[in-house]
């Protein structure tokens, strides 16, 4: 209450006790103090303690009131402080900014913590959760049920990844029953599964690859990552979308994982069925020194073919060349 209208309520109440008394007419009362004696009517003596209290609530109304201006003033002035306090932690700048208010104080340790991951010894369960944090973007996996996210939450998704990518049993088992990618945990699912996934894990998704996903697995083929049969190499890239670049791309990374016969007898059936496969192909004949059945392929086009048609000239004179080079 403001003390103009405590002032004005306490007024009107001293007045409306005074004319009570007064119609009650109670006489007067003699006050002895050793020896003085003062006598006044009971209403007066009513009246004066009634002041008195009125004055002494007043006085502690004012203190508190003028205790909470001060502090009302030091907030204000530590709300203006806070813009250039955030500026400073975001500028990684040791801030010289001190605020002068507790609440203040308590909001910029929170705000710095947040910041930099700086751990509160009193505040254990913040502590917790920036121990959660910190784990989950090191890649770890960590039990979220005291937490209660909800499966759209950021640190939930980031966390089933953590648990796919240190699992891939785990991440097989989210999509072996799925046909076509359904969110983005099942997106990344398949891709970690193409990435560190057994051969026959791949091959029993149902879910059609990306040519970019058939590179991958081709280079972890080349890389000895993976294990592939003859059958099971020519499936896939037999059945894929590839284009030109991305067929001679497979042919450089096959030439060292499969032996000359059986990488030619796959190229020479996919690029009849696929044309953009054609120039893998020719790329195989001149790198395994068939140089005769490469002549006979390009000899109807070799103004097409002029790349293939040069390598044949500097062969014909006995120059050095790097095949890898001139054919991309």
């Amino acid at each position: 209450m403001k003390i103009s209208l405590f002032i004005f309520a306490s007024l009107m109440y001293t007045i409306f006790i005074m004319l009570f008394m007064f119609y009650l007419d109670l006489g007067t009362y003699t006050l002895n103090i050793f020896s003085y004696s003062i006598e006044l009517p009971v209403m007066t003596w009513f009246a004066i303690v009634l002041v008195i209290f009125i004055i002494f609530t007043i006085l502690h109304i004012s203190f508190y009131s003028f205790l909470n201006y001060l502090k009302f003033k030091y907030f204000l002035k530590d709300s203006n402080k806070f813009e250039n306090f955030i500026i400073d932690l975001l500028l990684e700048k040791e801030t010289k900014i001190n605020f002068q208010t507790k609440e203040f104080k308590q909001v910029a340790n929170l705000t710095k913590i947040l910041k930099t991951h700086q751990k509160d010894k009193p505040n254990s369960k913040i502590n917790d959760i920036l121990d959660l944090i910190d784990g989950i973007k090191r890649g770890e996996y960590r039990n979220l049920n005291k937490f209660k996210l909800e499966k759209n939450n950021v640190l939930f998704l980031q966390n089933e990844k953590n648990h796919m990518a240190n699992d891939i049993n785990y991440a097989y088992n989210k999509i072996k029953y799925l046909e076509q990618i359904e969110d983005e945990l099942s997106e990344y699912a398949f891709d970690i599964l193409i990435q560190k996934g057994t051969y026959e894990q791949i091959k029993n998704i149902k879910i059609n690859k990306t040519q970019d996903q058939i590179l991958t697995i081709i280079n972890r083929f080349k890389n000895q990552e993976l294990k592939l049969s003859l059958a099971e190499f020519e499936v896939l890239i037999n059945r894929s979308d590839l284009n030109e670049s991305e067929f001679l791309q497979i042919a450089k990374s096959s030439t060292a994982s499969l032996n000359p016969d059986a990488i030619l007898n796959i190229f020479k059936k996919i690029k009849d069925n696929h044309n953009e496969a054609l120039k893998a192909y020719l790329y195989l004949l001149a790198h395994f020194s068939m140089f005769d059945e490469l002549l006979n392929e390009i000899k109807n086009d070799e103004k097409k073919f002029s790349d293939f048609a040069n390598i044949l000239l500097l062969r014909e004179h006995h120059k050095k060349f790097d095949l890898d080079k001139l054919i991309v």
